[in-house]
């Protein structure tokens, strides 16, 4: 089966990505195709530097300005719609041009995630209430369920220490484990990577 080409532009915010990007997408005939966790969501403009409407050159950018705020989108979700929509770019006969800062987002379209449960929102809320009850604790849980994950996750981040949490107390098993055993890696694409610093 022959690869569809993909490039992708990486960084910070203000690097230049945006700009790169319309280059490359008029050099070979580019759709840019958002990767970052911001600029998903409509209003967020000036703090994630969205390039407005008027400043894409009329080259097609997707997955910018699709949900609410309020709304919850994850890693795996994104990567689910960006590889339809890399599918449709190049059926099209066109080149998919990723651009933005959200490394996680990167990773998940093209590693793939790991075959992990469903969000559990009652699971998620019971253990919000516990750390509000008693802070640290979300982290101690996970530090004996799974000391791996705990040494990689900063205390702090109580998102990923949830998430890593509701893995071990669903599965029944450490999330390094799972990790391990496979993800859905993006088949069919050659992926060209470019980061940008400054």
């Amino acid at each position: 089966m022959p690869e569809h080409k993909v490039i992708a532009i990486l960084g910070p915010t203000g690097t230049g990505k945006s700009q790169l990007a319309l280059a490359l997408a008029e050099k070979f005939a580019g759709e840019v195709v958002n990767c970052d966790s911001l600029q998903v969501y409509r209003y967020f403009d000036i703090g994630t530097a969205k390039l407005p409407t008027q400043d894409r050159r009329g080259i097609p950018h997707h997955l910018i300005d699709i949900l609410d705020p309020d709304q919850v989108f994850s890693a795996g979700e994104y990567a689910r719609l960006a590889r339809g929509v890399l599918a449709e770019i190049s059926h099209r006969g066109h080149v998919p041009i990723l651009a933005g800062g959200t490394g996680f987002y990167f990773r998940a379209l093209v590693d793939g995630l790991f075959p992990g449960p469903s969000r559990d929102q009652p699971l998620r809320d019971r253990l919000t209430s516990r750390e509000h009850r008693r802070p640290g604790s979300i982290y101690r849980l996970l530090r004996h369920f799974d000391p791996a994950a705990a040494q990689r996750i900063h205390p702090n981040d109580f998102p990923k220490l949830v998430r890593a949490l509701e893995v071990c107390l669903l599965t029944r098993r450490a999330a390094t484990e799972m990790f391990r055993h496979g993800r859905d890696s993006l088949q069919g694409y050659s992926v060209l990577k470019k980061w940008i610093n400054s």
